[in-house]
């Protein structure tokens, strides 16, 4: 089977015009066909995109509640706690007779800050303070408490003071 010029030219052409009309025809619509499927799934993600909005909206609205019942505003978490501890230790008829800046200590899981609060007053008034600042407040848990009875030599009189190491894990 001998193969004639017209022949190698009909076979030539006949490759030439399949990879022309691959290029011009079938490459493009697979493209098209690609860009289709990916947007029929930006589609689906939109489609649902009220009911998310509208769920995000509830949670703001959850969260913004217990910011207000938590009473925590714009300002620095050592002012709200030391506005909180001002609110509860005049309504227990208690002295804070020292609030200094935080001990920081860098670990592992993060940063420990270790308020440490003096307080002077009457032992139920104390605990009903310290209370109030571990379970109605978000500052943190009392990890030490140390009741010392002093006396003032001066006017014979005795009291009492709670050294309190509030921790708050960051």
């Amino acid at each position: 089977m001998k193969l004639t010029n017209k022949n190698k030219y009909l076979l030539v052409g006949v490759v030439a015009l399949s990879l022309l009309s691959y290029r011009l025809a079938i490459h493009n619509t697979l493209a098209v066909r690609e860009e289709f499927y990916n947007n029929l799934e930006k589609k689906e993600s939109i489609a649902n995109l009220p009911g998310q909005l509208s769920m995000l909206g509830q949670k703001e609205k959850t969260l913004d509640a217990q910011l207000l019942a938590l009473n925590v505003g714009n300002s620095s978490l050592q002012n709200n706690l030391l506005k909180f501890l001002n609110q509860e230790a005049s309504k227990n008829r208690v002295k804070i007779i020292d609030f200094n800046s935080p001990h920081v200590v860098e670990a592992e899981k993060g940063t420990i800050e270790t308020h440490i609060i003096h307080l002077e007053g009457g032992y139920t008034d104390i605990l009903k303070t310290l209370n109030a600042l571990e379970n109605k407040g978000s500052y943190g848990a009392i990890s030490h408490l140390a009741f010392e009875k002093k006396k003032n030599h001066r006017s014979k009189r005795t009291y009492l003071q709670a050294e309190v190491f509030l921790q708050q894990k960051r």
